[in-house]
């Protein structure tokens, strides 16, 4: 897989976890205020967890592929 890619990938994904985790959060306060009655907490909570779970993989990914760049800078500098 091309790194760029990989971190292209990595980075959608962040960022839809993050926009997914702020809609959760606004869902929640409109919810526990009493504002509105039609959205659902549960949903909005186990939403919130899938989207916690989606950033934490995108961030293992950026750090694995972090760490493959180190690799390849230290067998490039060792072949030198």
């Amino acid at each position: 897989m091309d790194i760029n890619s990989a971190f292209n990938s990595a980075s959608a994904a962040l960022q839809r976890a993050d926009q997914g985790l702020q809609r959760n959060a606004e869902t929640v306060a409109r919810t526990t205020a009493g504002v509105s009655e039609d959205e659902d907490l549960n949903t909005a909570l186990v939403e919130s967890t899938s989207n916690a779970n989606l950033g934490r993989a995108a961030v293992n990914t950026v750090s694995s592929i972090d760490e493959a760049m180190e690799t390849l800078g230290q067998l490039v500098d060792t072949r030198a």
